[in-house]
């Protein structure tokens, strides 16, 4: 499917590795969406006294007196400007910041193209995704040490399908909350792939980690799911266990892991709404994860029957 999101780039050098990075990412919201992306001046200075939502790497600032976002990069002068009702996302770029393309789709591109996708109702959740073998779909979320990157890649080798391993969007289709994965390499330790048992994967030298597609783990790659299982995972060194949760739970965990929800007072009650309905829709666990599923993983459709 051909991608909704268009790429507008007059920074020449940068054109075809964000236009890659959009395609890798396997994207097509409903509505057509345009990141456009022009060179600036390293002295790029936002005015803007409004108080900032801090993430690693970026600060966000939303609400009056301003009728936007502004999304401003620390590492280097870098800044995305996307007003309420706009389609677009404008971002202007220094040339020190032009010079760390890894790093700005990792920490700024990624956190600009979560604002853009709100305004077509696509609302950002950390979480892995999967279908069992069963046929029920699986929506796993956590912070990066909740072990959804591994949970992902160890069902990829047990031959399920597997959507997103951190970056996924919920959205309300046909009466059901649908949540859309974003086409990443996952990403392990070596120790990770030592337990998993596979020699697969290319070293990523930055983040000191291995990196493999869906595919090369021995899965297939899903794009939507509609879960009936929610899991809320932490990671531990004894056996693995999973307790049932109620709908409130699930709902206080999911508005944790999404962060966003907090921001955009206009778009934050959709937000809250559609993850109201995936609480209700689904059947919540907290599930700890032990070194015992790598020895044994069909243990884990014994702790989610």
């Amino acid at each position: 499917m051909e991608s909704t999101i268009k790429l507008e780039c007059e920074v020449h050098r940068l054109a075809d590795y964000l236009g890659g990075w959009l395609e890798r990412l396997d994207l097509s919201p409903p509505k057509k969406l345009t990141l456009r992306v022009s060179a600036a001046d390293s002295k790029l200075v936002s005015e803007d006294e409004r108080p900032a939502f801090r993430q690693p790497a970026v600060a966000i600032r939303t609400g009056p007196p301003h009728d936007d976002v502004r999304i401003s990069w620390t590492v280097a002068p870098a800044l995305a400007i996307i007003p309420r009702d706009a389609t677009e996302a404008e971002v202007l770029l220094s040339p020190e910041a032009a010079e760390r393309p890894e790093e700005l789709l990792s920490t700024f591109f990624i956190i600009v193209l979560i604002f853009l996708l709100r305004r077509a109702g696509w609302h950002h959740v950390h979480a892995a995704t999967a279908i069992d073998p069963q046929g029920r779909g699986w929506l796993v979320a956590g912070d990066a040490r909740a072990g959804k990157s591994t949970m992902a890649a160890l069902l990829a080798s047990r031959g399920w399908s597997v959507g997103a391993d951190d970056t996924a969007f919920i959205v309300r289709e046909d009466d059901r909350v649908a949540v859309h994965a974003a086409r990443t390499l996952i990403a392990l330790r070596r120790g990770g792939y030592t337990l998993l048992g596979r020699d697969v994967g290319t070293l990523h030298v930055r983040r000191s980690k291995m990196v493999s597609t869906v595919e090369e783990l021995g899965g297939a790659w899903l794009p939507r799911v509609e879960p009936d299982i929610l899991l809320f995972t932490t990671v531990g060194d004894r056996v693995s266990e999973a307790t049932p949760i109620g709908r409130r739970e699930s709902l206080t965990e999911l508005i944790r892991w999404s962060a966003w929800v907090a921001l955009e007072p206009e778009l934050a009650q959709d937000h809250l709404d559609l993850l109201r309905e995936l609480a209700q829709q689904a059947q919540g666990y907290r599930v700890t994860l032990g070194r015992d599923l790598f020895q044994d993983p069909d243990r884990l459709m014994e702790l989610i029957p």
